[in-house]
């Protein structure tokens, strides 16, 4: 019986994708910062995208919790971004944007655990105890 050939990529993709990954964490951490909700947003569901394919044997599990977040954040309304000059929120859309930036917080921190459970993160394995 033959053996089939396994075909390799020239480039592994796992560099690129680390690159990738940090170049997202730090436009989120910039527009956190920025009061750019929406944009945050938008990047921490582009991490999630970069990260999902790696869950292999609980993806489900982990999509249904990232869903259940992005559903709390849809609940509250549309998100609001920092405004620029003279005109006041209401009360309500004060309220409203701190709710956000609650929920954002909440997914922000649950994908940089999730980056650690895979081994992708700032958790490092240490040989022995003595190791720093």
């Amino acid at each position: 019986m033959e053996q089939e050939e396994v075909k390799k990529s020239k480039y592994n993709s796992a560099v690129s994708k680390e690159i990738r990954r940090s170049e997202v964490w730090k436009e989120a951490n910039t527009h956190s910062r920025n009061g750019q909700f929406r944009k945050w947003n938008d990047d921490l569901d582009c991490i999630w995208r970069e990260l999902c394919a790696d869950t292999k044997n609980n993806f489900y599990a982990k999509e249904t919790e990232f869903k259940e977040i992005n559903q709390k954040i849809a609940k509250i309304g549309n998100i609001i971004d920092s405004k620029l000059g003279f005109s006041p929120m209401t009360k309500k859309e004060i309220e409203d944007r701190q709710k956000h930036y609650e929920l954002l917080m909440e997914k922000d921190v649950w994908l940089r655990k999730l980056e650690n459970e895979l081994g992708k993160g700032t958790i490092l394995e240490e040989d022995d105890e003595d190791s720093f």
